[in-house]
């Protein structure tokens, strides 16, 4: 019954993860040519290039959103609620200090940032006050704030937090839709976008008081031994966390500075598309985390190994693809998306989408050792990654412009972070390193060349017309994908499984 249980709570979460996720995606797919057509390629580079650099003063959480998550897990599992409480105080009341600090750091650097950045006189205004806002978002609001998002995720109660943020979502989307449409520039935008996150996170506050069993946050329960074991956690989980904006937001400030504020508008889109697709792949690791916390405690080894070999072969398929459709259908879907100027995004796009799509298993295995004690490793390799990003990145910019920049992201990926953070979980879990090839990539790319032929041979026959016409276009060989994957590649036990579950439904 517990196992059923477990597997049922996982579903219904990572179903629900799917759904917000779709719904965020659909939103944005439209929401972005409609901000580029209102404010234009120029300003949607500048609106892309100030969050790119609020992402870095948001690394001001040090990685403590992650430990929240496992103290809220591991204490839902041994009901050691006391402990939980004075972590969870420690950690609230350290984020009120840092989001004034880093507040104050956010204010100085403004002085410097347009010309730091050589933004256009006529947009130095506009970007200052953007950035200020954007930083009381992401500052003010989030780092203290996302406490409560991450005690009702490490409780597991992830569905109401999907619910919630699609509800922010279509705020912040309905309003910038409406005000944009009456005129409202961008810095009006950034107002909208900050009141809408706001609210969002009330009411994470108001779910995390109502539906957590006796939770307490109080300044009397600050103490210094707690402090202590959240930064030896949160430390590590910072230099991580790093990695992933460095993979990310340096990518803007570089292109910003070496090919300008047009070029950021370009590389943003292609790299929204391919966030997009790992935020997809996503869904369900993020859906692990505190399941990972549970088995620890209970010292499952079994199940987190098919967690980093079977279930790594579930989720990569997503991502495959996503990518193969972009190999075949980049340029279209950009030319029909955001207008002709952003198919000189179409090869970044091909390279990024890559990077991302190898990464899936990555994901997972990275997840498995954070959360089970090895989080000084994934840090380690994390600074690794950081450094071969930038240094190829800085290398290829001024030679391959958008392609040198991507071609960072995908070396960092593939020859460190996957090969690096695989290698070490293949060990701790006691299975040899080629069943990643065997059991994972194997499996999954071999059907890719059958997506990509048919999507060729669509589009040769028959020259795509709309951007309704791209995803048209695209089914035939997704289809053909899953059909070979399901075919040859899904363990007999999963089919059984599955289409048991058909029958009974049916004989109801």
């Amino acid at each position: 019954m517990k196992e059923i249980s477990r597997v049922r709570r996982v579903s219904i979460n990572a179903v629900t993860n799917f759904s917000r996720f779709f719904i965020n995606m659909i939103i944005t797919f439209m929401l972005i040519p409609f901000i580029i057509r209102n404010l234009g390629q120029e300003i949607y580079g500048l609106w892309t290039l100030s969050f790119s650099v609020i992402g870095f003063f948001s690394l001001l959480d040090f990685g403590f959103g992650l430990g929240v998550v496992k103290w809220t897990g591991e204490a839902r599992v041994s009901k050691d609620f006391e402990h939980r409480n004075y972590m969870l105080s420690t950690v609230f009341f350290i984020y009120l200090g840092i989001a004034a600090v880093g507040m104050a750091l956010l204010v100085g650097f403004s002085f410097f940032y347009s010309r730091l950045f050589v933004i256009p006189s006529h947009l130095q205004n506009a970007a200052v006050l953007v950035l200020i806002i954007l930083g009381i978002r992401s500052l003010a609001i989030q780092i203290p704030m996302s406490l409560f998002k991450g005690i009702l995720f490490g409780e597991q109660k992830i569905a109401l937090t999907n619910i919630i943020q699609v509800f922010g979502t279509l705020t912040y989307a309905g309003s910038a839709w409406l005000f944009l449409s009456q005129g409202v520039g961008i810095v009006g935008l950034a107002v909208i976008n900050c009141s809408a996150f706001l609210l969002e996170n009330i009411l994470y506050l108001v779910m995390a008081f109502a539906k957590v069993s006796e939770l307490t946050l109080s300044p009397g329960k600050v103490r210094k031994r707690y402090m202590k074991e959240a930064v030896s956690f949160s430390f590590y989980s910072f230099i991580t966390a790093v990695s992933g904006l460095v993979l990310f937001n340096t990518d803007a400030m570089i292109i910003q500075l070496f090919l300008g504020i047009s070029s950021v508008g370009l590389y943003g889109v292609a790299l929204k598309i391919a966030g997009y697709t790992l935020a997809l792949s996503k869904q369900v690791v993020n859906v692990l985390t505190p399941l990972i916390s549970e088995l620890k405690v209970n010292k499952e080894d079994s199940s987190i190994r098919f967690l980093l070999l079977d279930l790594s072969r579930y989720i990569m398929p997503v991502g495959v693809m996503l990518a193969g459709t972009v190999y075949v259908f980049g340029n279209d879907l950009l030319r029909y998306w955001v207008g002709e100027d952003f198919t000189a995004a179409g090869l970044p796009l091909v390279i990024l989408m890559t990077a991302l799509m190898l990464a899936v298993p990555q994901l997972i295995a990275s997840s498995v050792l954070t959360m089970t004690g090895h989080h000084k490793f994934t840090a380690k390799v994390s600074v690794v990654s950081i450094i071969s990003n930038l240094l190829v990145s800085l290398l290829l910019v001024k030679s391959l412009g958008l392609v040198g920049i991507a071609l960072g992201t995908l070396a960092s990926s593939v020859f460190t972070t996957i090969a690096g953070t695989l290698w070490k979980a293949a060990r701790l879990y006691e299975f040899p390193f080629y069943r990643y090839l065997t059991r994972v990539y194997v499996p999954v790319l071999l059907p890719l060349p059958v997506l990509m032929g048919v999507g060729w041979g669509i589009a040769h026959f028959f020259p795509v017309v709309s951007l309704w016409d791209v995803i048209g276009k695209a089914v035939p060989g997704t289809l053909a994908y899953m059909a070979l994957f399901w075919a040859f590649f899904v363990d007999r036990k999963i089919k059984l499984q599955i289409t048991g579950k058909f029958r009974r439904r049916k004989t109801r």
